[in-house]
């Protein structure tokens, strides 16, 4: 199975997982056009759609989306504040799973500042997936991971650095604390799950000014020894599943 990013930051996300023969899209928060291209215009193949919450950034395109007659799912709150309605959609009900295709997908809470959730994929061709982003913090551990999609959008120690220099507002940190992941959040998920399985770790959703790529890779790649990628657009990478 192959992971193309399209789109990893505030301007705007989504993921797609493809085999040969089907396709998953995580997030509609960029140009659907970009998507359809990205696909080989081969929208057949795509069997569903996830949304996590209802931030533009996320969930703007969602209408084209389900226009174009893929089967989605998202909250409640996202399908009513982007009047969403029909027969291809249908609102998450926490703890029940879904099928699209050969993924079988469960949705759970995240903790960002408007509802929000993460989802557990499974595929044969590439095992258990996580997927979270926009989520200070996850209060759950996960058996049987083969690769993890986990955001990493600051680090505290270059924010507050920013807000000293007056490159970033101070309430801004405040926000950050209970909306964003901070790489240490991060690191004590992932220190708390049995990574033996995994044979990938993404970091989503690394800030354009609070970051440091490089050190959040290293950093990670320290930490758990797998191959971890940051997520950028143009990025492909394949996600088998570990035997």
């Amino acid at each position: 199975m192959e992971l193309k990013v399209l789109g990893s930051s505030s301007s705007g996300n989504c993921y797609i997982l493809e085999t040969e023969k089907e396709a998953l899209i995580i997030e509609a928060g960029i140009n659907f056009m970009n998507v359809k291209k990205a696909l080989n215009f081969q929208l057949r193949k795509v069997v569903g759609c996830l949304i996590s919450h209802r931030h533009n950034d996320h969930a703007k395109y969602i209408k084209n989306v389900v226009d174009s007659g893929i089967y989605t799912i998202a909250l409640e709150e996202v399908l009513t504040a982007k009047d969403v309605k029909g027969s291809r959609v249908k609102s998450i009900t926490l703890g029940k799973g879904y099928k699209f295709g050969n993924f079988k997908v469960v949705p759970f809470p995240a903790n960002h500042d408007v509802p929000c959730v993460g989802f557990l994929i499974d595929h044969p061709e590439s095992g258990r997936i996580m997927f979270l982003t926009d989520s200070c913090v996850c209060e759950y551990t996960f058996p049987g991971l083969n690769h993890v999609l986990i955001e990493c959008n600051y680090h505290d120690k270059k924010l507050i650095e920013n807000i000293r220099n007056g490159k970033t507002m101070e309430a801004q940190r405040n926000r950050l604390l209970n909306s964003h992941m901070e790489l240490n959040t991060c690191k004590e998920f992932l220190s708390s799950n049995d990574l033996s399985g995994v044979g990938n770790i993404v970091l989503l959703h690394l800030s354009n000014d609070n970051s440091d790529e490089l050190l959040f890779v290293s950093e990670i790649q320290r930490l758990t020894g797998k191959e971890v990628y940051a997520a950028r657009p143009g990025l492909n990478i394949e996600l088998s599943k570990m035997l």
